[in-house]
Order: C-alpha cells, then sequence, then structure tokens
C-alpha cells in the first residue's frame, strides 16, 4: 500500500522587517531570525518525517526585490534540504513573489537557474508529475493570479475594476477545472494555489490587505475529488474549507506572526499523508504549531502606574521576555505624558517594545457629562443635556421623544 507524506507551507514573507530590530550579534534584523527559525523548524520536521514533498503555496518573499542575504538564507535552505532528505520541493508564486515590471524574473526562480531539478517552481498554471520515492503523484499548480498580463491585452483596458475581477475570477475556474481533467484515477493527486477562497476566514492582516477587487474562488469549485488534498496559500490564518469532507481544502496559514493583528492566532505548517485504501486514496493531516514569536498587548491607563506594588504582581517580566509588546495606554487628554520609564522597566525583557497613547473621547465624553452606565435613560439624558447649553431650548422636546422612544420598545418586547 502507498503512501506519501508532505508537508505544507505557505506566506513565509521572507524580508518583513515590521516590529523588529537589528540583532547586533549577527548584524541581520530580528524579524528575519524570527521567520528564519520557524522555517528551519518545519523543514527540519520534513527531514525527521523522511516526506516525500515539501508544498510551498507563495509569497516566499515580503517584496518582489528582497535583498541578497535574504535570497541566500532561504536558497541554502533550500539545498540543504533537498540534499539532506528524499523530498521534492513545489512552490507557486504569491502575489508578493512576482515582480512588477512584466517579463523579469522573480526572486524565487532562482532555483531553475541553478539547475535543481528536484525543485519546481510554478508561474503559470501547470499541471505536473513528480517521481517521489514512493511513487508517481499529480500536481496541480495554480499561482497568484495577477492584472498585469490581462491589462496588457487591448480588449481589457478599457474594462473597470470590477469587470477584470470578473474575468479573472471566470479565468481561474476554467483552469482549475481544465488542471482536474487531467487527473487520473491511479496516482495521488494535489492541488497547489494562492489564492483567496470564497468564505475563508480571513486573518487580522487580510482585513486590512485585501482589496474588494482580489479575485475570489468559490469553495464549490475547489471542492473537487479529483484532488485528494488542496494546499493553499494567501490567507495567514490555519483553516479547512472542507472541514469533514473529501477533499480537504486548507490554508495553512503563515508560519510567523506578521503583525498585531495576528496576536491570537496559532502560526505553523501542515503534515500529511495520502493513502491509498481499496477504494482509491485517503488523505489525513495534522496542523504543526511553529516557535513563532509571541506578540502581547498590554492595556494600561494612569490609575495603572499609582502602585508599584499592584503593577509587579500583575505583571511577570519572564510572562514578556523576548516578546513583541505593545502597551496601550489610555490618556484622558492628548497632553497626557505617559511614564515611558515605568512602563520599559516593566516591559524591558521583551524583544521590542512599543507605547502608544490612547485617547478615548468617548469616556472622556462621559465623565465629564458625570454619567454611569448605571444610570436610568432618562437620568442620563438630563446629565447630558446640562453639559450641551446649545440643547436648552429643545430639552423638553428630546426627553419627550425619549420617553415615548422606551414606552414603544417596551410594548414590542
Amino acid at each position: 500500500m502507498r503512501k506519501i507524506k508532505f508537508i505544507h507551507l505557505s506566506d513565509i514573507h521572507i524580508g518583513l522587517q515590521t516590529h523588529g530590530n537589528i540583532n547586533p550579534a549577527t548584524g541581520k534584523n530580528t524579524r528575519l531570525e524570527d521567520i528564519l527559525k520557524s522555517l528551519d523548524f518545519a523543514f527540519k520536521y520534513a527531514k525527521d518525517e523522511s516526506v516525500d514533498l515539501v508544498l510551498i503555496a507563495g509569497d516566499i518573499f515580503h517584496r518582489e526585490n528582497p535583498q541578497p542575504t535574504e535570497e541566500i538564507e532561504f536558497s541554502k535552505r533550500v539545498l540543504k534540504l533537498v540534499q539532506q532528505s528524499p523530498a521534492r520541493v513545489v512552490m507557486v508564486l504569491g502575489n508578493h513573489d512576482y515582480p512588477s515590471a512584466g517579463g523579469k524574473a522573480s526572486a524565487v526562480e532562482i532555483f531553475p537557474a541553478l539547475d535543481i531539478d528536484l525543485v519546481t517552481i510554478a508561474r503559470k498554471p501547470e499541471f505536473i508529475k513528480l517521481d517521489t520515492k514512493n511513487g508517481p503523484v499529480q500536481i496541480a499548480c495554480v499561482p497568484w493570479a495577477g492584472r498585469s498580463a490581462l491589462l496588457a491585452k487591448d480588449e481589457y483596458k478599457s474594462l473597470s475594476s470590477q469587470e477584470i475581477q470578473i474575468e479573472i475570477e471566470k479565468r481561474l475556474i476554467s483552469i482549475i477545472r481544465d488542471l482536474s481533467a487531467k487527473v487520473d484515477n491511479v496516482n495521488p493527486s494535489i492541488f497547489v494555489g494562492h489564492l483567496a477562497a470564497r468564505d475563508a476566514k480571513l486573518s487580522g492582516t487580510e482585513r486590512d490587505t485585501l482589496t474588494t477587487t482580489d479575485p475570489i474562488v468559490p469553495v464549490s469549485e475547489l471542492s473537487n475529488t479529483a484532488f485528494n488534498y488542496l494546499a493553499l496559500g494567501h490567507i495567514h490564518r490555519y483553516q479547512d474549507l472542507n472541514k469533514d469532507n473529501a477533499p480537504p481544502i486548507v490554508y495553512s496559514g503563515s508560519i510567523e506572526r506578521i503583525d498585531f493583528t495576528e496576536e491570537k492566532e496559532k502560526k505553523g505548517f501542515v503534515f500529511g499523508q495520502i493513502v491509498e485504501s481499496a477504494t482509491g486514496w485517503d488523505c489525513e493531516y495534522k496542523f504543526v504549531e511553529t516557535p513563532a514569536r509571541k506578540f502581547i498587548t498590554i492595556e494600561l491607563d494612569q490609575s495603572d502606574l499609582e502602585s508599584d506594588e499592584d503593577l509587579e504582581k500583575r505583571f511577570n517580566k519572564e510572562d514578556y521576555s523576548d516578546a513583541v509588546v505593545r502597551v496601550r495606554y489610555k490618556v484622558s487628554s492628548p497632553s497626557d505624558r505617559v511614564d515611558e520609564k515605568r512602563i520599559k522597566s516593566l516591559f524591558g525583557s521583551a524583544q521590542t517594545l512599543k507605547i502608544e497613547k490612547i485617547f478615548d473621547k468617548h469616556e472622556k465624553v462621559m465623565r465629564q457629562a458625570g454619567l454611569s452606565k448605571t444610570m436610568g435613560l432618562i437620568e442620563a439624558l438630563d446629565k447630558y443635556i446640562e453639559t450641551k447649553p446649545e440643547l436648552k431650548d429643545i430639552a423638553d422636546e428630546m426627553k419627550t421623544y425619549a420617553e415615548k422612544l422606551i414606552r414603544d420598545t417596551n410594548t414590542r418586547d
């Protein structure tokens, strides 16, 4: 009975420097070191498990022109992996990997230039068959579908952004269907793609970076039984869009936290195996966490800094050691000073520390008006009107309408 083992990772983002600093011992940015540490963990896992395939679903680099150091660090790890293990490596290009100028090579494409036949990079949709130590595997590759190729054609230059999005989505669906039609039932098959799937739960990062014009593929088009596993990249949150059904449609998520929007998310990769059975091929997998850097947010206000003893009890330095820490310090006025020295003494063991002064205007208005969350609505309205002289002439009318709204609401309930 044949068994194909693989790891699936994506969104490595080598070159990310946000919330990092220079490590004086190495001269490297600490965020680069974080990412390489998690990548080393994933590749060691692949070697220890003697996997047949390492699938990288795009966004290897954070920007289209990575620094030479970043390219070298990634390249030597891939070389070491294929030299010291039986794994074949398959990568598809993500949106961060593509050069903005047409015709230029991506930084990821260094491997074909070095004539490394154990590494396959897909810049365009293609169907490949690879021989592994445990037999042939079919892989459908779909890199990021950018707009540049479409806009280069005269017939599409006059289209609106929405029309271009629809056209790309149609093409993606057609490509997926065409690739699935090439699959045979004799050998295991895997889909590797960098794309946005409808109904995927976005990581905090994507809420800010995904645009309304990004092409989106329906899950129904991906849920194709021609494939035994779908390895997706682009969304940084780990999830299975077809859980408890076949085939698994999985975003492995990023291997490191990008910023504080991903603070609460687990980071890692997927280890899986496709096993031959009497009825065909069955896939099982699990999520493996990487040693990603912790991101921690601390909420403080002025009263918190008045008692040294309480603060020492609340905040153990070891809990924040080597973490990226953000202190959100709430003030009553933008001009209020922040005791940064005291805060730094509490969280000095953090890998990086950011102090944000937060002015909550709503809370300030409540205090100035003498409002309380336990007040009745009419009482609270009276207090509010007292602070607004311009409302004096219509105060009675406002209270009459408020009382009517309260009665109507109570009647409906």
